[in-house]
């Protein structure tokens, strides 16, 4: 939010690169938690045994 101030320095282009850049970020991000979220989930309903530990 605060790189918005500067946006007279920076060409539109700049701009769309970091927006695309963020939104890729953002994406990945909720991939990997999903991708830990599912493997935990799995190994909970495979082994109980370890759940237990």
């Amino acid at each position: 939010m605060l790189r918005q101030i500067h946006n007279d320095e920076k060409s539109p282009a700049t701009n769309i690169v970091l927006a695309i850049v963020g939104l890729t970020v953002v994406n990945s991000t909720f991939v990997i938690l999903l991708g830990i979220c599912t493997n935990v989930g799995l190994t909970f309903f495979k082994c109980p045994t370890i759940a237990n530990t």
